[in-house]
């Protein structure tokens, strides 16, 4: 029998990773980005955003496997070659800047020493800049990246549904796999 839904489980981590993924950048680009490093409430920012940028990276991992370990529904398709040849790159595209998000943001955490400056109070004040930091700008262009590849994702997805019609957010929703 052919799949018509991902599993139950890649459901909810894929909306609920969407939330994290989504306010993760709002944070960081609306929040954190405007407050200056001097701001006391920059290191209560900062907790949240280690925090949720941390569970990002550990639910893809299980996202990761779970994805290697169940069945799923057969690749759609648009009808238009070019449109169905981008869908693999464009896929892969999101995994890996979210990963690349997630481990340029822990090293740049682990380089500025804000475990220990956000988490144990070390008494440290954070750097009064993070733009010295080579992670920082390899966030700042993934996250751009990261933000054009969600609107496409995004919009494809709403292509589907409102123009194509073809039922493929429903493989994105919860009910009968079969």
């Amino acid at each position: 029998m052919t799949v018509v839904r991902y599993h139950g489980a890649m459901v909810a981590l894929h909306w609920l990773l969407g939330s994290m993924i989504l306010l993760g950048l709002f944070m960081g680009t609306f929040e954190l980005e405007t407050l200056p490093n001097s701001d006391p409430a920059k290191i209560d920012g900062l907790r949240g955003h280690i925090i949720n940028g941390t569970a990002i990276g550990v639910l893809m991992i299980l996202r990761g496997v779970l994805r290697a370990r169940t069945q799923r529904p057969p690749e759609a398709t648009t009808g238009i070659a070019w449109a169905d040849a981008t869908r693999s790159w464009t896929h892969l595209s999101l995994y890996v800047l979210v990963f690349v998000m997630v481990f340029s943001g822990v090293a740049m955490a682990v380089r500025a020493d804000l475990p220990g400056i956000v988490f144990l109070g070390s008494g440290q004040s954070l750097p009064a800049s993070f733009d010295g930091f080579w992670m920082r700008g390899l966030q700042a262009v993934a996250a751009k990246l990261l933000m054009m590849l969600i609107v496409l994702h995004v919009g494809a997805a709403l292509w589907h549904h409102f123009v194509r019609r073809d039922g493929l957010l429903g493989r994105m929703g919860f009910g009968p796999r079969m």
